[in-house]
C-alpha cells in the first residue's frame, strides 16, 4: 500500500505471538479483509486482533494509541479498542506492534447506519471530546491547510476520473483563503470515516484506529460531515453541535484536501477506503463554501 513497507504474513504473524505471548500459540490467525492504511490486522482468535504498523511513520500512532486509548475509554461514549498486550521487534519485523481487543460489529462502510442516527452519535461523541480538558502531554495536531497544499498539488496531477482539476484548484484557493484558525486546542480524533466506525445492529457502536489522536482545532472532527453523513445528516449534525461558519468551512476543507489526497493515493492498493474518498469528495464539491 506504500512504497517501502513492511510485509506482514500470518506466518511472521505465528512466529511473533509463539516468541512473545504463548498464552496464544494455537489460536487461529485469519488476515482482515478490509485492510489498515497504516497497519496490518490479523484477527487472533475470537477475542482479539493483531495490529502491525506497515510503515515506520505508523509507530507513533501505534505509541499514541498504546498510551492514550486508556483514558479516551473513560470519557468517549461509544467502544474504543482495548491494548491487551504490546509486541517488540522480532523475526526480522523491526517495529513493536500491538494485541488489541476484538470489537465486534462491522464497518460503517459496509453496514452504514441511517443518516440522523449516525449524525446524533458523531455529535455527542465529537461534544464529549470536546468537553475535556486537554491532558498533558497528549501530542499537538497541526491543523494549518497550508501545510497540505504541496502533497495536494502532487495529488492533483495525478486526478484522472476522480474529479476535474481546475475544479478542484479553484476550491482548494478558496480553502486556504479560510481564516486560519486560533482558538484554543480542544481533543480530536482528526480521522473520523466510516472504515474507522463501526456499527452494530443498525447504530454506530465504537471509533478505532486512534493513531491521529492529539489537541488540536475542532473543525478536525467535523470532517465526518462529509466522509460519513449526507446532506440531512450533516444539517442535523452542525445543528446539534452549534456550529458557527468559520469553523464550519474549515471542517469542509480539512474533509476535502483529506478527500483530493486519498482517493489517487488509494486508487490501486484500498479500494474501500478509496471509494469513501471518493464519496467525500463528491459531497464537499457539491457542498463547498467558495
Amino acid at each position: 500500500m506504500h512504497e517501502g513497507e513492511r510485509v506482514v504474513t500470518p506466518s511472521l504473524a505465528v512466529g511473533l505471538v509463539a516468541e512473545q505471548f504463548p498464552q496464544w500459540v494455537g489460536l487461529a490467525l485469519q488476515p482482515l479483509a478490509v485492510a489498515g492504511s497504516d497497519n496490518v490486522m490479523i484477527r487472533l482468535g475470537d477475542d482479539l486482533v493483531l495490529r502491525f504498523p506497515r510503515v515506520a511513520s505508523a509507530v507513533e500512532a501505534l505509541q499514541v494509541e498504546a498510551r492514550w486509548l486508556d483514558w479516551v475509554a473513560r470519557v468517549s461514549p461509544l467502544t474504543v479498542p482495548e491494548v491487551v498486550a504490546i509486541g517488540r521487534p522480532g523475526l526480522g519485523y523491526p517495529w513493536p506492534w500491538t494485541v488489541l481487543r476484538w470489537i465486534a460489529g462491522t464497518d460503517a462502510l459496509a453496514a452504514p447506519v441511517d443518516d440522523l442516527l449516525a449524525a446524533e452519535a458523531l455529535a455527542g461523541f465529537v461534544l464529549a471530546l470536546r468537553g475535556q480538558a486537554v491532558p498533558k502531554g497528549l501530542p499537538v495536531k497541526q491543523g494549518n491547510l497550508q501545510s497540505r497544499d504541496a502533497f495536494l498539488r502532487q495529488m492533483v496531477g495525478r486526478i484522472t476520473d476522480e474529479a476535474d482539476a481546475g475544479e478542484i484548484l479553484r476550491a482548494w484557493a478558496a480553502a486556504l483563503a479560510l481564516p486560519v484558525w486560533q482558538g484554543e486546542p480542544t481533543v480530536v480524533h482528526a480521522d473520523l470515516h466510516p472504515l474507522n466506525l463501526i456499527a452494530r445492529q443498525g447504530a454506530l457502536a465504537a471509533v478505532i484506529d486512534w493513531g491521529g489522536l492529539g489537541a488540536g482545532d475542532p473543525a478536525l472532527d467535523l470532517i465526518c460531515a462529509w466522509t460519513v453523513l449526507d446532506t440531512r445528516g450533516r444539517a442535523a449534525f452542525r445543528r446539534r453541535l452549534a456550529i458557527e461558519d468559520a469553523t464550519w468551512a474549515r471542517g469542509w476543507a480539512y474533509a476535502f484536501s483529506k478527500a483530493v489526497i486519498a482517493a489517487p493515493y488509494y486508487r490501486q492498493t484500498n479500494p474501500a477506503l478509496r471509494e469513501v474518498m471518493l464519496r467525500t469528495l463528491r459531497r464537499c464539491m457539491a457542498d463547498g463554501p467558495w
